[in-house]
């Protein structure tokens, strides 16, 4: 663990003072005895973590809750990070899947997801990676913007948005389905996910996402379950999926996909 950070004078930034019996370092994942963490009150970062002496902690002021945080006898642990999370989506023993996007409102939702991040964040999540709002359109990228900045609108912890999954046309992402239309995708227009069929429609979905903000990009790959032309339907998909891949990376965009393809070499990336 570094505790070597420049610590910044407490005349010019706001800061707060943990004062930990011990803290586990996920470095050498060890607890580490009688670490002092500097929070900056201004920013939230962590300014500084290093060990404290008896003589310094002696001359603290245990009873001042605004500058100083008094875990002497607790084990503190560094934020949690959960790469999977859908903050647009609800345990299904409540509600099924199917239900929540097609009877369950946007603004439902959407108040559904800020509930959430306050408690995850409370659980000690601090960093969460959101794969895809399930049906809730653009609504991730929002609720990034009302949880960051200085002055966020809600609490909630680091928040990076897959925004929509991208998915081949005919596969998961088509549910809910219509009972009465069955190649419609969807119903009234609720999909779970983006449909891609092409190098151009991967094209255009990925720097779509990208352009509206999305930090990571998500592709299902699915093999189609298409007994006479299994092999041919596997093969397109798999190129769709590594083409959504190449343009992701020449981007500069992060991927996401539950079955990993070898990452594209420098010469496979698109010259458009």
């Amino acid at each position: 663990m570094a505790t070597d950070s420049p610590t910044t004078n407490s005349a010019q930034e706001r800061v707060i003072r943990i004062y930990a019996g011990q803290l586990f370092d996920p470095e050498s994942l060890q607890l580490q005895p009688r670490q002092r963490i500097t929070v900056s009150q201004d920013s939230g970062l962590i300014l500084d973590v290093r060990p404290y002496s008896i003589p310094e902690e002696s001359e603290v002021d245990f009873t001042n809750p605004e500058t100083v945080v008094d875990l002497r006898d607790a084990t503190v642990l560094p934020g949690f990070v959960d790469t999977h999370v859908h903050m647009f989506l609800h345990p299904y023993a409540e509600t099924t899947w199917e239900d929540q996007l097609t009877k369950e409102s946007l603004v439902e939702r959407t108040v559904r997801a800020t509930v959430h991040a306050k408690r995850t964040l409370m659980a000690g999540f601090t960093t969460v990676r959101d794969l895809g709002t399930e049906g809730a359109e653009d609504a991730d990228i929002q609720l990034r913007k009302c949880m960051s900045g200085p002055n966020p609108l809600i609490p909630g912890p680091r928040y990076f948005c897959a925004n929509r999954a991208i998915i081949a046309s005919g596969s998961y992402g088509e549910c809910p389905k219509s009972n009465l239309h069955l190649h419609q995708q969807g119903v009234e227009g609720v999909t779970g996910a983006e449909f891609v069929d092409g190098e151009a429609e991967c094209m255009k979905a990925v720097r779509k996402q990208v352009g509206a903000g999305a930090d990571w990009v998500k592709v299902l790959y699915t093999v189609l379950q298409i007994s006479l032309s299994r092999k041919q339907s596997a093969h397109q998909t798999f190129r769709t999926c590594r083409y959504t891949q190449t343009i992701a990376y020449a981007l500069a965009c992060r991927m996401y996909q539950p079955t990993q393809l070898p990452r594209p070499s420098k010469h496979s990336r698109p010259t458009r």
